[in-house]
């Protein structure tokens, strides 16, 4: 946790610099809805493996920000869609430039660590997920 809180503080700061408004931690959900276009708040929490309170949280902090509004589905009216605002485009290009320099920065964190934090993160989840704690200490019986 004190390093997903030490990036996201750092990215802040990072994000500031260049006049970026998205929180850090609403940056995947940013990226989605510029990326997919047409993407619903269920669209985001499934494909962003998060619950949908706070994939409903995060678009509602982009929309205060007015980076992200909602229209109707296209197919479907009962459904809303989000999309980007002029000012939320801007944002979205101006955070694209910036990942790629954050992209690179981490990548020679990872030289310099000898290991690709992300990926070990990722394949922890992965491993956790195939098999659980309670597994791999025995609670349940099984070992």
């Amino acid at each position: 946790m004190r390093l997903v809180e030490t990036i996201a503080d750092q990215g802040a700061v990072l994000l500031a610099s260049d006049d970026i408004v998205i929180p850090p931690r609403a940056l995947s959900t940013m990226l989605m809805i510029g990326e997919r276009g047409d993407v619903t708040a269920a669209n985001i929490a499934s494909s962003l493996d998060q619950p949908h309170q706070l994939a409903t949280q995060r678009i509602g902090v982009l929309m205060e920000l007015g980076l992200v509004t909602k229209r109707p589905h296209a197919a479907d009216s009962r459904r809303k869609v989000l999309v980007l605002t002029e000012k939320g485009q801007d944002q979205y290009n101006r955070m694209i430039a910036m990942l790629g320099e954050i992209r690179a920065a981490m990548d020679a964190l990872y030289d310099e660590l000898g290991c690709n934090l992300a990926g070990m993160a990722t394949e922890a989840v992965r491993s956790l997920k195939a098999r659980p704690l309670i597994e791999r200490i025995g609670g349940n019986g099984s070992e």
